[in-house]
């Protein structure tokens, strides 16, 4: 997929995919076999209890949490090194090389064609957005649409295929809940005023040079200075993700020899809702999802990847209880419930109370914060360096 050039006034017309806490957490899970992508979850906690009572565990402090798992997770994985773990924290000479070459990816520019508008074709366009004959300035902008993609408002890419370039067309489109975080805009029917500027064609992306470095920052002159830049930037990120690199660190010195039924299917049912809460994210159907993320559709799925990406969440489930046990790490009620509303708060337009919430996903929301427990618990006695 292109990456898209977001700016102030374009970047809430492309669905985000930060929308929803636990659309990302899931989303990363089942997007992994297609995509590779990694998401950061909040770390937050406190230390806490594990007790076990005839292969049935619970995961209390001071006996204030009695829910409980229906297997023993030691039984099911086996842990490799996870206390003071070494994490590396240092950016390589590969790590700023790839930075460079994403901002130059970022500022490419292409063959500027002619013709008709296509599904799949990469166009430049203008625009700009009026609700009740007002110009709203955060509709208005000028960027790359890919057709096709679904990465804009529903309506958008499909109005500007089959224009030719230098036409104008205008169309509306009705922009969903919280798009812009704008009650001007937000819930209303936004009539575009677009243009079709050109078809992209070949790619040309820039030299990395002194040249190249002035012309996207005022304060850097050349690139020695730009990468000193770049380095500080990225260690800065990877101090943010270290406790993330640590957990990443732990999971592959652990193997899931088998997994507990009830686990595994409540892991597929995880994996099949992120891409549903997708669906609400990018607002199309559950039908139209699947192949956005390279899926005919979901029966092809279910079918190759649904039950290898179930295993690979019921497998970080496990190793998180199994150290849990090993380490006395629990949380207490009223930790369980300032999370559930933390969540409640990113998914407070599908469910009408915290407590509904809740009820609907409460083993999900039991598991989520136990496995960020660990990870803060795997995080506080890890050895970085670099």
């Amino acid at each position: 997929m292109l990456y898209q050039k977001e700016n102030d006034q374009t970047e809430r017309i492309i669905m985000s995919k930060n929308k929803k806490a636990n659309s990302r957490k899931r989303a990363a899970q089942m997007a992994a076999a297609k995509k590779k992508k990694k998401v950061i979850m909040a770390v937050t906690g406190l230390a806490v209890v594990a007790v076990a009572a005839g292969g049935i565990f619970w995961w209390q402090q001071h006996k204030s949490v009695g829910d409980k798992l229906d297997y023993d997770p030691v039984q099911y994985v086996t842990i490799g090194e996870y206390k003071g773990v070494q994490v590396s924290l240092e950016v390589t000479d590969e790590d700023l090389q790839d930075e460079i070459d994403n901002i130059r990816e970022e500022n490419a520019t292409y063959q500027q064609l002619a013709g008709t508008t296509q599904t799949g074709q990469t166009i430049r366009a203008s625009f700009e957005g009026y609700v009740d004959g007002q110009k709203m300035d955060a509709t208005c902008g000028e960027d790359y649409v890919e057709l096709g993609s679904g990465d804009w408002l529903d309506g958008f890419e499909e109005n500007l295929t089959g224009v030719q370039t230098g036409d104008s067309v205008v169309f509306t489109v009705a922009v969903p809940e919280g798009t812009y975080d704008d009650p001007t805009i937000d819930g209303k029917n936004v009539e575009f005023h677009a243009t079709v500027l050109y078809i992209c064609g070949e790619e040309n992306l820039p030299e990395y040079s002194d040249d190249f470095v002035k012309s996207i920052s005022k304060k850097y002159k050349t690139t020695e200075e730009y990468n000193n830049y770049l380095r500080e930037k990225l260690h800065k990120e990877n101090e943010e993700q270290k406790a993330e690199y640590a957990w990443s660190d732990v999971l592959e010195t652990c193997e899931a020899k088998k997994y507990p039924k009830s686990l595994l299917e409540a892991s597929k049912k995880e994996v099949l809702q992120g891409y549903y809460d997708m669906a609400s994210v990018y607002n199309c159907s559950k039908e139209e999802i699947f192949p956005m993320f390279g899926y005919t559709d979901e029966a092809e799925f279910t079918k190759t990847d649904l039950t290898p990406l179930a295993k690979d969440t019921a497998k970080e489930y496990l190793a998180s209880e199994a150290i849990a046990q090993k380490e006395d790490i629990s949380y207490t009620e009223e930790e369980f419930e300032k999370y559930v509303k933390t969540q409640y708060e990113d998914m407070s337009d599908e469910y009408d109370s915290a407590k509904e919430y809740e009820k609907a996903n409460k083993e999900y929301l039991q598991r989520q914060l136990l496995l960020e427990k660990v990870k803060t618990w795997i995080a506080d006695h890890a050895k970085y360096s670099g």
